[in-house]
């Protein structure tokens, strides 16, 4: 018992000590001044929209200080339900701060609801939280704001919250990547910066540029040179807009006005590279390829930029290797891919082309599996690396034995799994066709098809790769097997497409339209069908009256 005592009276003193604190703490607070003399009100309330969208409420209120606490709100309030679901008219609601005591002036952004709505009324309040927000004094006026939907709203804020140059160069970058939705975004940011500046010449050209990728027609590029002429009108030495209307006239087939106006644009010197570009494209269309591959070269001549001048670069690379590979100038080509790898840097997922190229062309497997392998690591799956390696891999297996072999088959089906597609693939090249022919005897089926029932001979005919058609029907690829959702016989698909040399290299390997049909219609039916007096020749119906 005498063990306890002094814990229980520890307890005992503790307790008096904290009841004493407690009383002299909170006997210490000073005492809520009285309220003052007055009426609570809101009073003054304007609403103006600024030029970035946003909208202002301003409105003085006075708060004698009671009841407490009391908070500032700015609520608005919807049309009547009409035809339209009354769930989209809830009042919106922006909570302020708490109020003070006394006279106030308030200016606050009133809130964007999240909907494109209307609103017909705004109040502001003084409203109790404690309460359930029981209103203790407000003020409504009659407003009607005409809420934008949300993408609209953001883009408004995002352009008034940045320079034209960058609200510009946002709009470079969505037409860049050349979406529906993307052009459409880009072209509202266009006519709000011309909007703003009448005389914003660049607004022009890069609106031109979408009517070509929106509409790539006649009717587009006599929209875009209609808006080119707009851009010149305010600013004639725009090289920009010289350069874009030359590639304009190039695909009107107006050479030489074309050639003029890329030649005035050089004058200048612009750091424009799409110049040489859309030279050499020119003079691809005029059967001058000597002299496109040196408006190429020109563009690739010029240093890196990390704009948009370096697709310019990028495209006269393809171009420049299309040329030389016409050429067979497989050195030139070579350095060519070498160059590119190491001007845009691995990571810009070259490395699969030249990949493709040591493959196919050179028949270098080990050094395909190597570039190949290396821009997988860099997550360049979608620059087809993993189509290559594993082609690459089956070409390796082909040629090895033991383990290797095994292990090359092995990593093959990892990247690329045997069907309808990798058939065709490995027949694209004569280096790698003696994996096809070895996958075919290993039980491999030539003419399966895949989940679209598309067979390899379908997939040549579907791409107008002849070579890789030809190799395949000497594998013994059969032309009468119906592919497609539409179960349309294989030889009768250049029918449909008027291809006439894939007819006559069907023809040299055996198809007889004359017994080809289909739902009851011949192949010289389709060709009746379609007007075309030279496919009805190529198959032979000479007799044919059309």
């Amino acid at each position: 018992m005498s063990s306890r005592r002094p814990t229980i009276l520890t307890g005992i003193l503790l307790a008096l000590l904290f009841g004493y604190l407690y009383r002299e703490h909170f006997s210490a607070q000073p005492a809520e001044p009285p309220p003052l003399a007055g009426k609570n009100s809101v009073s003054g309330l304007e609403v103006k929209q600024r030029a970035d969208g946003v909208w202002i409420a301003d409105f003085d209120y006075f708060y004698t200080g009671e009841p407490r606490p009391a908070q500032l709100k700015i609520e608005l309030v919807p049309p009547p339900p009409g035809p339209i679901d009354p769930l989209e008219f809830r009042p919106t609601d922006t909570y302020l701060w708490m109020a003070e005591r006394g006279a106030h002036h308030v200016s606050s952004r009133i809130s964007y609801p999240g909907s494109e709505i209307s609103t017909r009324e705004v109040t502001s309040t003084l409203r109790n939280p404690r309460a359930g927000y029981a209103m203790i004094a407000s003020q409504r006026i009659e407003k009607v704001i005409n809420w934008p939907d949300a993408l609209t709203f953001g883009r408004t804020q995002q352009m008034a919250h940045s320079s034209p140059k960058q609200n510009l160069g946002r709009a470079i970058t969505l037409i860049d990547s050349g979406s529906e939705a993307e052009l459409n975004e880009a072209k509202a940011i266009l006519e709000g910066l011309i909007g703003q500046n009448p005389q914003f010449d660049a607004g022009y050209v890069e609106l031109a540029r979408i009517a070509m990728k929106s509409n790539w027609s006649e009717e587009g590029l006599h929209q875009a040179e209609s808006l080119l002429a707009s851009a010149l009108q305010i600013r004639p030495d725009s090289a920009d807009a010289k350069i874009l209307l030359g590639y304009v006239y190039s695909h009107q087939k107006r050479f030489a006005k074309a050639e003029a106006l890329f030649a005035d644009a050089a004058a200048s010197n612009p750091r424009n590279l799409w110049l040489w570009e859309n030279w050499g494209e020119l003079l691809v269309m005029e059967g001058k390829p000597d002299q496109a591959i040196a408006k190429y070269r020109e563009a690739i001549a010029h240093p890196m930029s990390h704009d948009s001048n370096d697709r310019a670069r990028a495209e006269a690379y393809t171009h420049l290797l299309a040329l030389l590979e016409q050429r067979k100038d497989l050195d030139a080509m070579e350095a060519l891919y070498k160059q590119r790898v190491a001007e845009f840097g691995p990571g810009a997922c070259y490395s699969a082309d030249y990949a493709r190229f040591l493959l196919q062309v050179r028949g270098d497997t080990q050094g395909a599996i190597d570039m190949a392998r290396g821009a997988l690591n860099l997550n360049c799956a979608d620059s087809g690396a993993r189509q290559i390696l594993g082609l690459a891999e089956y070409v390796k297996w082909a040629e090895a034995s033991g383990t290797d072999r095994a292990e090359a088959l092995n990593q093959a089906r990892i990247y690329l799994p045997a069907g309808a597609m990798p058939l065709y693939l490995l027949a694209m090249s004569d280096r790698t066709i003696r994996a096809a022919k070895q996958l075919i005897a290993a039980g491999e089926q030539l003419d399966q098809k895949d989940n679209n029932k598309l067979t390899a001979l379908a997939f040549a005919l579907k791409n107008r790769d002849l070579a890789a058609a030809k190799r395949l029907l000497a594998l013994g690829a059969r032309s009468d097997i119906p592919v497609g959702y539409g179960d349309v016989p294989v030889a009768l698909m250049p029918v449909m497409e008027g291809d006439l040399q894939a007819i006559r290299i069907m023809q040299q390997y055996g198809v007889d339209y004359s017994k080809l049909r289909y739902r009851g219609a011949t192949a010289f039916d389709f060709a009746k069908q379609s007007g075309n007096s030279a496919l009805l020749k190529a198959l032979g119906d000479k007799g044919a009256v059309l």
